[in-house]
Parts: C-alpha cells; structure tokens; sequence
C-alpha cells in the first residue's frame, strides 16, 4: 500500500472492480493519465483474490456485480471492511440505482462515497482525491497515535500518570528552564549492595535492583510522587515536582512506609534475594524545601531535574540514618506538615555534614 510518509496520494494503487469493459477502460485511461496505479477485476471473486494477496489504497466497486460464486459487490465491501487488515482502504461505490435505499445501504455497510452511472470522471476523480487523503490522514493519525502512546509508557517510567497526562498535553513546559517550587525530596538507599553483588554476580543482581526498583516505584506513583533518578543502587523521588499537591510531605512519607513494610514483606518471605546475610536493608531521607525544578541541558539534549538544598539535604538524611541505626529520617519542614498519626522522635543528631548550625532531624517510628 502507499507509503504513509509520502506528501501525495497521486501515486496510489487504485483497484476497480467492475463488469462493464467500457466503464473499466474509461475509468482505467482516465486514472492512469492522473497517475494512479490501476488494476482491474471484472468480478467480486477477483477483486477480492487481489485485495486478500495485495491491498491497494483504494477501491471503486460495482454495486450490481455478476456474482457466479455468490460474492456481490455489497458482499465484497462488507468483507473489506469486517477484516482488520483492509478495514481502512476507503471504498467507492458504484451503481445504477440512485435511489435513497441503496444509497444508505452502501454507505452504512462501510463505503466512502457513493456515485450513480453514468460516471462524471471529473467528479470521480475529486472524491478519489478526497477519500486518499482522509484515508492517509487518518494512518498519520494513528501512527502518530501509536508513537504518543510509546512515549507515554516511557514517561511511565518515571512519572505518575496523571502527570504524564499533564506533560504530553503540554501543560508542562518541554523547553530548556524552570522554576522554583516548594517540593518533597525522598532519596533511598538499598543497604548492603556491594555485599550482595559479591554473592550473586552483576546479571543477577541487576535483575535483583530491577526487580526492587519496579515495586517500589510502582508505591511512589501510587503516592503521586515521581521518579527524578536511577543512582546505581538508589532512587530519588520528588513529591511536589514538578507540579504541587496539597499533601506532598505527607505522599512522601506515606510512601517511606509503604516502602519499609515492603522490605519487611520481601525479607519474610526470602523475595527477589536470598544469598543476602541478615536480608535486604534500607534507607530513607525525606526533606521538603525550595527547589528548583524543570529541564536542564542543551537542545541537544535535555534532562528534567530537581535541585536545591531539599534535595542536597535528603541525600544528608538517608546517609545520616546509617549513624542513627534506623531507617527513615526526615526534616524539620516535612514533620511541620505532618498530623498527629505519624509516630516520630526527634533525633539526639541535630547537625549533618556540610550544613552549619543545628536543624530538626526526626525518625520515623
């Protein structure tokens, strides 16, 4: 059929079936002399032998065809379009009877147009023209269809769906740039890596990391949250970024229990690991702050990223919860957005590495 990425249809294959040899001779010179490929079938058993071995990317067919083998020109039409392969070749229908039954019976069974004999070749020609180009707008429509919907699994990946909605409807910007928005940072760590990919080699323990990695993005996405970056061994989520929730602190925090209770879960039940000494462990750092948040990079290739002292300052937790002996730590700005449920304690702690003063540090119960 015609390459769906050629700018015109003047070069397509066009299948008329039809008995008359003098309405086929007319119709052929005419359309040839426009540049149309032309193949002809004097009955509805060929025409359809033709269309089942190469489909062209039009058909002009015979309502009132001879039919020895029983398949009339109403039959033929209803099998072109009741067959997923040739449903979209556009169809014009050709007859005597110009009343209005037959008229709604063609085109109701599928066709794009129908015209009455004597043929006006001019008129002809223009609705060919027509129905080629909706039918080829129709197949950029549907590739272009099935290419947004590749992108959007892709963003899947990383994003919740409602914000990939927002990024392929362009409500967030695609171009170089950002802005600062108030956001919840979650950076996790798994425990024990190096020690486990000495045990189970690099195939397999990229398959354990994928297989973890899934699960606990599939809680962050649940959560709202979306996934900023894949660091080896690490995750670092953003809640908030880059478009704001009422309940962000408290999505990111949800989302580090759920996460806990996973590996809880997963270490009962000698899941995704088993060679692992003591089991799989975990750390968590959730801060909330100013942070900047769009798309870094050149034209040549851009990267959407968060950054800011939130998230300098959730890597600083999930490295202080190793000292602390615990699991999941948070900042002051995100226990202030936090009710009563959740259980914390604040930590003895209160400066980390590379920040001056005291700050509130609280544990996760």
């Amino acid at each position: 059929m015609q390459d769906l990425e050629s700018p015109t249809t003047s070069f397509a294959r066009i299948l008329i079936v039809e008995d008359d040899e003098v309405q086929q001779d007319v119709m052929k010179q005419i359309l040839k002399m426009s540049g149309f490929t032309v193949d002809v079938a004097p009955s509805g058993e060929v025409g359809k032998e033709i269309i089942d071995k190469n489909p062209p990317d039009l058909v002009i067919l015979d309502l009132h065809l001879p039919a020895p083998e029983g398949v009339t020109g109403l039959m033929l039409l209803k099998d072109i379009k009741e067959n997923p392969m040739t449903t979209e070749i556009p169809v014009i229908m050709v007859s005597s009877d110009e009343s209005e039954e037959t008229y709604i019976l063609c085109l109701s069974s599928g066709a794009s147009e129908f015209l009455v004999k004597p043929l006006r070749m001019a008129e002809l020609s223009l609705r060919i023209q027509n129905a080629l180009e909706l039918s080829l707008y129709k197949r950029q429509v549907k590739l272009a269809n099935e290419k947004l919907e590749k992108e959007k699994k892709r963003l899947l990946r990383y994003f919740s769906e409602d914000l990939v909605k927002a990024i392929l409807n362009e409500e967030i910007s695609a171009e170089l740039g950002g802005s600062s928005i108030d956001a919840t940072i979650l950076f996790m760590d798994i425990r024990n890596s190096t020690g486990i990919a000495e045990v189970q080699g690099p195939k397999k323990f990229a398959e354990f990391i994928s297989l973890i990695f899934t699960d606990v993005m599939d809680l962050i996405f649940a959560n709202k949250g979306s996934v900023n970056k894949l660091m080896g061994d690490g995750i670092l989520a953003t809640f908030g970024a880059p478009v704001p929730a009422p309940n962000d602190a408290v999505n990111a925090v949800k989302t580090a229990l759920q996460i806990r209770e996973y590996f809880s879960v997963i270490n009962e039940m000698k899941t995704h690991v088993q060679e692992a000494e003591g089991g799989v462990g975990f750390g968590i750092g959730i801060a909330t702050g100013k942070t900047f948040a769009g798309n870094i990079g050149s034209f040549r290739r851009m990267e959407y990223a968060v950054m800011g002292d939130a998230v300098n300052m959730a890597a600083r937790l999930q490295d202080l919860s190793k000292q602390l002996k615990t699991d999941i730590v948070i900042d002051g700005n995100t226990r202030a957005k936090l009710d009563e449920t959740f259980k914390l304690k604040q930590s003895e702690i209160r400066t980390i590495r590379g920040r001056q003063g005291e700050l509130e540090i609280y544990v996760l119960d």
